[in-house]
């Protein structure tokens, strides 16, 4: 499940902005700030391929954070991408833009799970269009809070039930939606990963230059709109298709 807040485009995350919060450089096409430079990364896909941020040199780039065994916002979210790669192919923008989820739980998931996961929503994992990274704890966790400035933590049922009664008593309790995730029920972990609810767009030279607070919420005319924004004039310049990736073994 995923922390709440309002929907705010093209601005720094509500909680723990880092490196993103009070930048607004001036933007290119489009009129969008430059925030900064996304963090480069090698990290294992969800074929347990080996993949570097280098691959997506060149693309527009949807950056999301996800849990596999999440049952409120990340499926919602998988939902959501699934339905917008369709209208980016039917636009045919499919091979200019890149999907990209990183594991918020990478000690208890790994690319089995997260395969489990995208099938379950719709998405053929073999389809590289769009990557789910994980790692080693500590290389998630630099990439994830310290490069995209997203905040996650683990905790119990019992401590989430505890938080839960106290916003309720403090009247800021805000119901999450609830969402069928099978591998979930399945594995019954007994705990939760709670995280910014966050959409970070990267322009095709690496930079970011736009973060969503409710990716949840946010609808494909939305995303089609700062996707028009940073698509490079010339196609010829963007890679015609999947980021290619070397085996390595699963983690």
């Amino acid at each position: 499940m995923w922390i709440a807040a309002a929907i705010v485009a093209v601005a720094a995350l509500g909680a723990g902005a880092g490196y993103l919060a009070g930048r607004r450089a001036a933007g290119d096409r489009g009129g969008l700030p430059d925030l900064g430079p996304a963090p480069r990364y090698t990290l294992t896909n969800q074929l347990g391929r080996s993949v570097s941020s280098q691959s997506f040199a060149g693309k527009v780039q949807l950056v999301t954070f996800l849990s596999p065994y999440c049952t409120g916002y990340c499926p919602l979210i998988a939902y959501n991408l699934v339905s917008l790669e369709g209208v980016l192919k039917a636009a045919g923008l499919g091979s200019r833009v890149q999907l990209v989820a990183f594991d918020v739980d990478p000690e208890h998931t790994g690319p089995t799970t997260m395969a489990a996961f995208m099938r379950q929503y719709g998405w053929d994992p073999e389809d590289t269009r769009w990557q789910f990274l994980t790692g080693s704890p500590g290389a998630i966790r630099s990439v994830v809070t310290g490069g995209f400035s997203v905040d996650y933590e683990r905790v119990t049922e019992a401590e989430e039930a505890a938080e839960e009664a106290a916003a309720k008593l403090q009247g800021r309790f805000v119901p999450e939606p609830v969402v069928a995730n099978p591998l979930a029920e399945k594995a019954d972990p007994g705990y939760d990963v709670v995280h910014n609810d966050a959409l970070v767009v990267v322009d095709p030279r690496g930079r970011v230059r736009a973060v969503f607070d409710e990716a949840a919420r946010l609808s494909n005319t939305q995303l089609m709109a700062v996707i028009g924004r940073l698509m490079p004039a010339a196609p010829a310049a963007v890679s015609s298709g999947p980021p290619q990736a070397s085996p390595e073994g699963a983690k």
